[in-house]
Order: structure tokens, then C-alpha cells, then sequence
């Protein structure tokens, strides 16, 4: 976040954070997701008797 504040020259961290915090946790959420949708999906394969490696 250090390295976003001085790129985008923000006087101090909390303006950036205060900005793009949103950002973290909508990647954090969609990363979430996605790992139960693959989750899900292997052991609904094991469930029917697929292998899952």
C-alpha cells in the first residue's frame, strides 16, 4: 500500500487507504468465492466417484 500512496502521490497513508481499502476486500470476497466454487466442485466429483487427483 506504501508503494500506492507514493505512486499515486497521496500525502499520507490513510488518504489511500481510505480510497482503495474497497478494492482489497472486493478481491479478498472474489477470492473467497472462487475457492468454494472449486471447492464445491471437487467434492461434488468425489461424491459421484471421479477422481479428483
Amino acid at each position: 500500500m506504501k508503494y500506492i500512496q507514493e505512486a499515486l502521490g497521496h500525502g499520507s497513508m490513510q488518504i489511500t487507504s481510505d480510497v482503495y481499502s474497497h478494492v482489497s476486500k472486493n478481491i479478498e470476497s472474489d477470492s473467497i468465492e472462487k475457492f468454494e466454487n472449486h471447492t464445491q466442485k471437487i467434492i461434488l466429483g468425489a461424491e459421484k466417484g471421479h477422481k479428483t487427483n
